[in-house]
């Protein structure tokens, strides 16, 4: 699972996304750091995070968001 938190001055946003949909977006990067192993990054601005939206959670459905991105990903859900 990819849990990612936004902290804006007014603001705190939460997305959910199981692996094989940060592996798939085409925001991915597999080269993060020179030599890297295993790791990567999703380049986010302005421009592109509301291409997130679907996978937005609010704070107190972080749970269940999570539950059900990982029965999606293994799909039984």
């Amino acid at each position: 699972m990819f849990i990612w938190v936004a902290v804006w001055r007014d603001l705190i946003r939460y997305w959910v996304l199981a692996l094989q949909k940060v592996e798939n977006n085409r925001y991915y990067s597999s080269r993060q750091h020179r030599g890297n192993v295993g790791e990567g990054q999703l380049h986010l601005n302005q421009d592109n995070i509301d291409k997130f939206n679907e996978y937005q959670a609010p704070s107190d459905k972080l749970f269940q968001a999570i539950v059900q991105a990982y029965k999606r990903q293994v799909g039984s859900g």
